[in-house]
């Protein structure tokens, strides 16, 4: 068992230099429950610990991330009659780093850094070919540059290195090729052939694409839901 006399305590100013948080940021999420209240002393002074610190931030990386304070709450203390619900909603906050459409234009380093990433990072990205330059001097990358980023960044603010980013990556792009393939031999190419509208051809097109990424999230929840022993693992570990 923990020795709590020897762990440090550390005060309320302290703890906002630490965590670049606010004393009113702090006290709420212990008020919704998403912390534990703090230790108190004979004076009546709150003081917290290095585990306070920790849950903290990953409180903090959780919202970046765009969870919401009910999503981190289930993290944090996981109700498994919840599962089917909870994973649906942490991927629809994913697929809202997905949007369904882009811009054409080429994007410059200038609009790829500012998702977050440093000049080292972008390098990184550029000479593991994770986005691939339309010029000879790297100025210029394809549109979706700035999906294939923001998903890397997802996966970089949650501690997962960036080459399983790129194997992910890779596979889902293997299947939407696959998926692009089929649309084309078997939607799209009859619809040109039997001489469909235009504006009908994009209809379908559009139920096509909502109807396979409806369906793609619950498959995706099926395919990696944990047994409920391993997700009380990790809410024993996060709450540590």
């Amino acid at each position: 068992m923990e020795d709590t006399q020897n762990r440090k305590k550390i005060p309320m100013r302290e703890l906002e230099k630490l965590t670049n948080l606010t004393r009113a940021t702090i006290n709420f999420y212990i008020k919704e429950g998403l912390l534990p209240p703090p230790e108190k002393s004979a004076k009546n002074m709150a003081y917290y610990d290095e585990a306070f610190i920790e849950k903290l931030r990953f409180i903090e990386k959780m919202r970046k991330s765009e969870f919401t304070l009910n999503q981190i709450k289930r993290l944090i203390r996981y109700d498994p009659n919840t599962v089917n619900e909870f994973g649906l909603q942490i991927l629809e906050s994913v697929n809202r780093l997905l949007p369904l459409e882009g811009a054409e234009a080429p994007v410059t380093k200038t609009q790829i850094k500012d998702i977050g990433f440093n000049d080292e990072d972008l390098e990184t990205l550029i000479k593991m070919r994770i986005i691939i330059s339309e010029d000879k001097n790297d100025t210029q990358f394809p549109a979706y540059s700035l999906t294939v980023c923001r998903f890397v960044k997802y996966f970089l603010d949650l501690g997962i290195p960036i080459a399983v980013a790129k194997d992910i990556l890779g596979k889902l792009k293997e299947l939407a090729d696959l998926e692009k393939n089929a649309f084309i031999n078997y939607i799209r190419s009859p619809m040109l052939d039997s001489n469909v509208p235009q504006d009908a051809q994009k209809t379908e097109v559009r139920k096509c694409i909502e109807n396979i990424s409806g369906l793609l999230p619950i498959l995706h929840l099926q395919f990696i839901k944990l047994p409920n022993e391993d997700f009380r693992r990790f809410d024993d570990e996060a709450c540590r």
